[in-house]
C-alpha cells in the first residue's frame, strides 16, 4: 500500500510540474508579446550614452523591472501624478544604480522625499525636452538615460504615448 501512495505522490509532482512549465510559457510568451514589444525601447546612443524609453512604466512595479534590467549607471527620468504612489520598493536600486534624478511633472513631493537621503543629484524639469537635455548633459559615457515615470502621466502629457513620443522627440533633438 505504501508504494501507492509513493506512485500517486510522484504522478501528482509530475502533473504539478508540467502545469508550472505550462503556467511559465503562457506567462512568458504573453509578457514577451504584450510588454516587450511596447517597454524599454532603445532610442539612440549618443556618445556612448543610452536613451530608453519605458515610458509605459506607469507604476513602481512594472518600474522596479526597467530598473533591474540595465546594468549600466541610470539618469532616470520620472514623476507624473502621484496617485498615493509608495516608491520604497525601488529603494535598493535606486541605490545601487541610480547616479541622478530628474522629475518631470507637478507633483513629485514625494518622490524627491523618497531618494533625496540616498541620491543628492535630483533635478525637476519644466518639460520633457528640458529633462532631456538635462540628462544628456549630466550624463558621463556609458550611462543609461532611462525614462521610467513610475507614475501615470500628468497634466504634462495626455497619456503615456504622448509622453513616450515627446521623449522620442526630445532625444532625437539632441
Amino acid at each position: 500500500m505504501r508504494s501507492d501512495i509513493s506512485n500517486h505522490e510522484k504522478i501528482m509532482a509530475q502533473m504539478s510540474a508540467k502545469l508550472i512549465a505550462k503556467r511559465k510559457s503562457v506567462f512568458q510568451n504573453t509578457l514577451g508579446n504584450a510588454v516587450l514589444g511596447d517597454r524599454m525601447k532603445e532610442v539612440r546612443v549618443l556618445n556612448d550614452i543610452i536613451f530608453i524609453d519605458d515610458a509605459k512604466a506607469e507604476n513602481v512595479n512594472a518600474c522596479y523591472y526597467a530598473l533591474k534590467s540595465i546594468r549600466k549607471p541610470i539618469v532616470w527620468i520620472t514623476g507624473g501624478a502621484d496617485e498615493q504612489t509608495n516608491y520604497w520598493d525601488l529603494m535598493s536600486l535606486v541605490r545601487q544604480k541610480v547616479e541622478a534624478i530628474i522629475m518631470i511633472g507637478a507633483d513629485n513631493d514625494k518622490l524627491y522625499q523618497t531618494f533625496s537621503p540616498v541620491i543628492t543629484n535630483i533635478y525637476q524639469a519644466n518639460n520633457m525636452s528640458e529633462a532631456v537635455q538635462m540628462a544628456y548633459e549630466i550624463s558621463e559615457p556609458y550611462t543609461s538615460v532611462l525614462l521610467s515615470p513610475a507614475a501615470k502621466a500628468d497634466i504634462k502629457f495626455a497619456d503615456a504615448e504622448d509622453r513616450s513620443k515627446q521623449f522620442v522627440q526630445s532625444v532625437m533633438k539632441l
